[in-house]
C-alpha cells in the first residue's frame, strides 16, 4: 500500500468520525427520531453529499455508531479478561469494565436507552443484525465464563447461556435506570460490586469465590 493510499485511507476514516460524532451528539440532545441527515450534515460541516458518500442513510449511520462502540467495549472487555486467572475474577472484570465504559460514555448510552424501541425495530433489519451480532458476542463471553468456572469448581452447575443473559438484564436495567437521571447521577462502576455479588453468590459453590471476585473490584 502506498502512502498516498494510506493517507487518503486516514482522511476518508477522520471524516466518517467527525460525521459519527456530530451524530452522537445530536442524537444524544435531540433523539433518533428528531434528528435529521440535514442536522448532522450542519453539525458535522459537510454537505449533504459527503454524508451519503459514507452512509446509506439515517438508520446506517445510527447502526455504524452502536456498532463501533460495542466493538470498543469489546476490546477493552477482552484485553482486562485476559490479566485475570480465575473465571469469578473475569467475570468481576466484564462488570466493572462494561459499567467504566457506560459512565465515561454516557452521551452514547442515553442514545441507546432512549431509543430502545427505535434499536429494537432496527435490529430486524439488516443492518441491525451486526449489532445484534455483536450483543450476542458478549453473551456468549460471558457463558463462556460462566462454564469455565462450572469447569474449574468455582460455579455449580447452571445453564450458562442463561444466567449470561440474566446478568445482561442486570447490567442493561443498571444502566438504564442510570442514565435516565438528568444528568446521571454518582458512578455507575460503584453499582459493580452490588451487580457482582447478586451475580456471584447465585452461582458460586461457597462464598469464598464471592469474595475472591469481590477482592479483584
Amino acid at each position: 500500500m502506498t502512502p498516498r493510499v494510506q493517507r487518503k485511507q486516514r482522511e476518508h476514516e477522520a471524516r466518517r468520525q467527525e460525521i459519527l460524532s456530530a451524530a452522537e451528539s445530536l442524537f444524544s440532545k435531540h433523539g433518533f427520531f428528531k434528528t435529521s441527515m440535514a442536522d448532522i450534515a450542519i453539525n458535522a460541516q459537510f454537505a449533504m453529499g459527503t454524508l451519503y458518500r459514507f452512509f446509506k442513510n439515517k438508520e446506517d449511520m445510527y447502526i455504524s455508531l452502536v456498532e463501533s462502540k460495542v466493538e470498543e467495549l469489546e476490546r477493552l472487555v477482552k484485553k482486562h479478561i485476559a490479566g485475570e486467572s480465575t473465571a469469578c475474577h473475569k467475570i468481576a472484570a466484564f462488570i466493572r469494565i462494561k459499567l467504566d465504559y457506560a459512565d465515561r460514555n454516557r452521551d452514547f448510552f442515553r442514545i441507546y436507552v432512549s431509543e430502545w424501541s427505535g434499536f429494537e425495530w432496527t435490529v430486524k433489519s439488516a443492518f441491525g443484525e451486526r449489532v445484534w451480532k455483536l450483543y450476542m458476542a458478549q453473551v456468549d463471553l460471558v457463558a463462556e465464563l460462566v462454564q469455565e468456572g462450572i469447569q474449574n469448581g468455582e460455579f455449580r452447575d447452571v445453564a450458562s447461556r442463561d444466567v449470561a443473559f440474566a446478568l445482561h438484564g442486570m447490567l442493561n436495567s443498571t444502566m438504564y435506570i442510570w442514565i435516565l437521571q438528568c444528568p446521571p447521577t454518582g458512578s455507575l462502576v460503584e453499582k459493580a460490586h452490588l451487580i457482582q455479588n447478586i451475580f456471584l453468590q447465585g452461582i458460586a459453590k461457597s462464598q469464598r469465590d464471592v469474595k475472591a471476585g469481590h477482592s479483584a473490584i
